[in-house]
């Protein structure tokens, strides 16, 4: 992109970075640049809109109009469809944008493609990658980036329990609620299939297990008649069994 495509903006590329080390921001313009680490809780998405908003702060020119370069479409179109229920990091932004429109001309967000070869951009990026242990250091973390891991965390600790626990051996691996809901309709099918994960939905073979019923075996198969042979080896009426648990 070159500047003579817009010759009366003053052109400033950003970019948010995160890998294994770090997660950080950059932004640039033709006289100057800056580069941050922010906390590695951050999201890719929370970097590239902390990444702007620390551009308007730091590298924009008074009474010039700005255009501001961003290969994140994500979080250009939050911005671009803000509500109540947006993101606070897409909310702080906004508002800084609005704040700036008193000391400009006009602001604009033009997203380019990222490694589209646009040298403005790849400026940018390369910037962010090149942050270390001694660049310096934005600690704010944004709220829905610390809910989603407390959220995570949470899971990751429900799940370490269970396995060290005794229903590990006795129920085995239950699969994530939401691995669930894809492909059931309504209530009564999370609950049914919920059951037989766990192996607790009312079968003669279980049924046989606490001395509720006379006999465990399939009359048809022969066969201990519990979920898994009504499921796996049992023929079509069998499956009948599995909603009335009569033999």
């Amino acid at each position: 992109m070159h500047p003579k495509l817009f010759p009366n903006d003053f052109i400033i590329a950003t970019d948010g970075s995160k890998s294994h080390c770090y997660t950080s921001i950059a932004g640039f313009s033709c006289l100057q640049q800056f580069c941050y680490r922010i906390h590695p809780l951050n999201s890719v998405f929370t970097a590239e809109v902390l990444a702007i908003f620390q551009a308007l702060d730091e590298l924009v020119v008074p009474e010039k109009d700005i255009l501001i370069l961003s290969d994140s479409f994500s979080a250009l179109s939050s911005l671009k469809n803000i509500s109540f229920h947006s993101p606070k990091v897409i909310q702080r932004l906004a508002a800084k944008i609005h704040i700036r429109k008193n000391l400009n001309k006009k602001i604009a967000l033009l997203w380019v493609p990222g490694h589209s070869g646009v040298s403005w951009n790849e400026k940018a990026d390369s910037i962010a990658k090149q942050v270390s242990d001694f660049s310096p250091y934005i600690d704010w973390i944004a709220s829905e980036d610390i809910l989603s891991h407390l959220k995570k965390q949470s899971f990751q600790i429900t799940e370490e329990n269970y396995h060290k626990s005794k229903y590990q051996l006795l129920i085995g691996n239950i699969p994530d609620i939401l691995t669930i809901s894809k492909w059931t309709g309504n209530r009564v099918q999370d609950r049914l299939i919920a059951r037989i994960i766990s192996k607790t939905i009312t079968t003669p073979g279980l049924l046989y297990r606490f001395n509720f019923h006379p006999d465990p075996l399939c009359r048809v198969c022969n066969k201990i008649n519990d979920v898994s042979h009504i499921l796996l080896n049992a023929k079509n009426m069998h499956l009948l069994e599995l909603y009335s648990g009569e033999n």
